[in-house]
């Protein structure tokens, strides 16, 4: 196996898409390093790494990446890491209407200004080295919105990925380069957190009610089908060793046909789509 560089860095480290990373990246080699929000998420990466016989290359760190005072102020305890891998995210799911400004701010802060600042504190070095890595997980929701009910979330990762393109031009002639990883659906948990979510909305009598039913069916029928999140991490992976890395990873069957298609469809038929498969009733309307 070939020296690796430096350690990198994972946020989100704990589950899913962020723990399958962790682990493989261990798995060849890298010292990774992996936040998470509690101690008892700690000791779950622990014991998640020693059971893949990865314990020694892998060190949770408790920090919540949505604090960027914290980031900032722990910064120093951390390595001169090779790569970052922004992983960290969730979705507020919501109708517009109905999620509140403050919701609104902490989806933003986890899912687009936690990246940033992680990015902007492993910068410094990576500019001394004259090399380095910055992987951005972004979602095949970061190239299209439609999914009713996921505003936020959807604005928050096309935000990403135009925060990302801009990083990108700024930071290659130090030799850092940036790629966007744009899942589609995996086991990753998010079936569970939008049944919460839905139903919180629903018990305050909300009137998107049966569209809330409707979308944590199709969520948790999707994930009982999509496949393990490995795939995303060998992706992520081959964004941090690949020589050339590609600008954007567009994986899983489901985002690469939206990808292929989304240009050619009219927008006007994937609204009526997204309203028939959340449940949203009404007639579809005419616009100019």
């Amino acid at each position: 196996m070939a020296e690796r560089p430096g350690p990198v860095l994972v946020t989100g480290a704990n589950s899913g898409i962020g723990l399958a990373t962790t682990l493989r990246l261990a798995r060849r080699g890298w010292e990774t390093w992996g936040t998470v929000r509690s101690e008892d998420k700690a000791s779950m990466l622990r014991a998640a790494a020693d059971g893949a016989d990865v314990g020694d290359r892998v060190r949770p760190i408790v920090l919540d990446v949505s604090d960027d005072e914290a980031v900032v102020g722990r910064w120093s305890e951390m390595p001169a890491f090779h790569a970052v891998v922004n992983n960290a995210g969730y979705s507020e799911l919501g109708a517009v209407e109905e999620v509140s400004a403050s919701d609104a701010r902490t989806q933003l802060d986890v899912n687009l200004i936690a990246p940033a600042v992680v990015s902007s504190c492993a910068l410094p070095a990576m500019r001394a080295r004259g090399s380095g890595r910055i992987v951005m997980v972004s979602s095949m929701f970061g190239r299209a919105a439609i999914m009713p009910l996921n505003g936020w979330y959807h604005a928050s990762k096309f935000a990403l990925e135009a925060l990302s393109d801009v990083l990108r031009m700024e930071v290659a002639a130090f030799g850092v380069k940036v790629a966007i990883v744009e899942p589609g659906f995996f086991k990753t948990g998010i079936g569970a957190d939008t049944g919460l979510r839905a139903r919180a909305r629903v018990a305050d009598g909300s009137p998107y009610r049966a569209a809330y039913e409707r979308t944590v069916s199709s969520v948790e029928a999707m994930e009982r089908l999509a496949p393990p999140p490995e795939v995303v991490a060998r992706a992520i992976g081959s964004a941090i060793e690949s020589a050339r890395p590609l600008r954007r990873y567009v994986v899983g069957l489901d985002a690469l046909a939206l990808a292929s298609t989304q240009p050619l469809i009219p927008r006007a038929l994937t609204d009526a789509a997204g309203r028939l498969l959340s449940g949203l009733g009404g007639s579809p309307g005419t616009y100019t």
